[in-house]
């Protein structure tokens, strides 16, 4: 074996750890850029294209549930979102008022004994539309929920709706009626009893062990208003965040009772709305795809589908429609969809007496066979004279959902906008004012599919430069490596 100088064995050696440490720094860089490299959808929903689809969604409400009043489906919920979003015709309105006034006589004010959600439903619904839910039609609706023993009855879904019932118009608790003799309610009473039902896995339900997509997503909801203000409220908020992340499907979307399905998913995109967590996050991305990708798997021609392979559902459309309206408010800088102190901003829209014509009833399996075609344009054109109406039961989605009721499907007409609806709302969008929207810079991982792929590319240059910078490392000390040997 050769003799090697002390001094050659020691350059060698440094050599030897030195292209270690560069190897080494450089594969830590590269997997920690591709490891911050958001996960972006396959679909790019800008607030513009949002904005589509919840016009149509009004649109399709607004001509196909003409005499909306009391109740969970085709009324409370319905004008809710509609008020949120803001294309919400007067008719509409004044129906709606009409009838839930004479609703309320008919009941001497008395919406239930046993379900305190239907007050607080219908508070939202009232103060949504800029109307005072403690003397409306001669009746205050909030006094109702002061009766703590009542609303609790109902389980975590009472005391849930009602604490967003009171934070939606900052309301103060009346007292109750004399005749009640039982506890009386406070915030802290309805927040600590939403804290105490929290599952042992991180979770809601309203019954059992395990957690419920639907009831952890809407506990989310109601707490959120309170996240930074008491430690216990935000670890068990990020508790039921993870466990929203764990039952997310691999097409984004979410399910209840093992079934996947509209309603569920919507529940979830309104709490990471309300909490402004981007759809973008990497907790919420599976596959390449976010909640809005799983939501708008349902969507067809203005309305939504309870089930992938149902028919249009307007429990689902209305649903569906309150969280896009939260989705949007969250990327426009607004106000959440339950912080209601802004009131209404009206957006024009006009229903024709020719949308009120039947069309054909397009499935979620049909519409998702035409995806590619279909988003390459703004608007479509009803090409279908025929008409289908078809009634069939269905099973019970989950006594977890938002509205803790069965509901009948009723299979809807379809429409799509005419076309002097469509003028209307693009030189509306066209001309818009910039009171609120002016200077709102959304973020870069929600506008388009072309910042998703500047992000890529300025990853791919910041890793080749890593590799490039080690290479050159080596280079030069082989150079000194050998010149030292000289």
């Amino acid at each position: 074996m050769p003799f090697i100088p002390l001094g050659e064995k020691m350059m060698r050696g440094l050599a030897k750890r030195y292209i270690k440490k560069i190897i080494s720094y450089v594969i830590t860089v590269t997997l920690l850029l591709i490891d911050i490299t958001p996960a972006y959808a396959n679909n790019a929903y800008t607030r513009e294209k949002i904005e589509t689809y919840l016009y149509n969604i009004a649109y399709y409400e607004q001509s196909h549930i003409t005499n909306p009043s009391f109740g969970s489906v085709g009324g409370d919920w319905m004008m809710m979102g509609l008020a949120r979003y803001g294309a919400i015709t007067d008719t509409s309105i004044s129906t709606y008022k009409k009838n839930l006034k004479a609703y309320l006589q008919s009941c001497n004010g008395v919406l239930s004994t046993k379900k305190y959600t239907e007050y607080a439903r219908v508070v939202i619904a009232l103060t949504a539309l800029e109307e005072n839910p403690e003397n409306f039609g001669g009746y205050n609706l909030l006094k109702p929920l002061s009766e703590f023993d009542n609303i609790i009855a109902q389980g975590v879904n009472g005391a849930i709706y009602a604490l967003i019932a009171l934070d939606c118009g900052e309301y103060d608790i009346p007292n109750p009626k004399e005749s009640y003799t039982g506890k009386v309610t406070t915030r802290d009473k309805l927040i600590h009893t939403i804290l105490n039902n929290q599952k042992e896995d991180g979770g809601w339900n309203t019954g059992g062990t395990k957690s419920d997509t639907d009831m952890t997503a809407i506990a989310i909801q109601a707490l959120a208003p309170y996240y930074n203000k008491e430690e216990k409220i935000k670890n068990a908020v990020d508790e039921g965040l993870e466990v929203l992340s764990k039952l997310q499907q691999n097409d984004g979307s979410f399910s209840s009772v093992s079934v996947k399905n509209c309603e569920s998913t919507a529940q979830v995109l309104t709490a990471l709305s309300i909490m402004k967590i981007s759809v973008n996050d990497s907790r919420f991305v599976k596959n390449s795809n976010t909640v809005i990708d799983g939501l708008m798997q349902y969507y067809t021609q203005g309305g939504f589908c309870h089930l992938p392979e149902g028919e249009m559902n307007q429990m689902a459309t209305e649903q569906a429609m309150y969280a896009l309206t939260a989705y949007y408010r969250s990327i426009s800088g607004m106000n959440g969809l339950y912080e209601m102190k802004d009131g209404m901003r009206r957006k024009e829209i006009k229903i024709t007496a020719e949308s009120k014509s039947q069309g054909e009833t397009a499935s979620c399996e049909q519409k998702r066979n035409t995806t590619q075609q279909e988003t390459k344009k703004k608007n479509t054109k009803n090409n279908s004279t025929t008409s289908e109406k078809s009634t069939k039961n269905l099973s019970q989605n989950a006594e977890t959902t938002a509205v803790s009721e069965t509901v009948t499907e009723k299979t809807q007409e379809t429409d799509i906008m005419s076309n002097e609806n469509k003028n209307l709302y693009e030189k509306e969008t066209e001309t818009e004012t910039n009171e609120t929207y002016e200077g709102i810079v959304e973020k870069a991982e929600d506008t388009s599919y072309s910042n998703q792929k500047k992000s890529r590319i300025w990853t791919g240059i910041a890793v080749v430069t890593c590799v490039s910078i080690g290479v050159l490392g080596i280079a030069i000390y082989r150079v000194k490596f050998r010149k030292s040997r000289k």
